[in-house]
């Protein structure tokens, strides 16, 4: 069974992952606040608009970086599933159910209240993501004992 859900990678290609994973992970990061639609789209016009695909751009940008990360690190086709339906229940829906609380009752402003601002953590940001480490980790010590 191991075999199957093993992803057989070279020590190479696994430490490409993770790097890239990572290094991805810090670029989006880094440009978070420059606007990925800067030059596309008018945002005094449609400020709406431009936030949320923003926002749905840095959610998949992050959890595509945590998928090379995590195909990298844990080399597990069950893992990589697990993952891939975190991102699908993020991305079609805690990321609508977030714009339409922010939007509707902050609007498009940065700055968050406090209960919104914990919640933008752990839509946008990979923190769904990056708490799947943990949990493997526990599950494959569970199934050794």
């Amino acid at each position: 069974m191991r075999q199957q859900d093993d992803l057989s990678l070279s020590r190479s290609a696994r430490w490409a992952l993770v790097g890239l994973g990572v290094v991805g992970l810090a670029v989006v990061y880094l440009f978070q606040q420059a606007g990925f639609l800067a030059g596309w789209i008018d945002k005094a016009n449609q400020p709406y608009f431009s936030f949320s695909v923003n926002r749905a751009l840095r959610l998949f940008l992050n959890d595509f970086f945590m998928l090379l990360l995590l195909a990298g690190w844990f080399q597990s086709r069950s893992v990589l599933r697990l993952a891939f339906a975190i991102q699908l229940i993020d991305f079609f829906i805690l990321l609508p159910v977030y714009l339409l609380v922010k939007l509707n009752v902050e609007g498009d402003i940065e700055i968050s209240s406090p209960l919104l601002s914990q919640f933008h953590r752990l839509i946008v940001n990979p923190t769904l993501m990056i708490l799947l480490i943990p949990a493997v980790y526990f599950q494959r010590f569970i199934k050794k004992e």
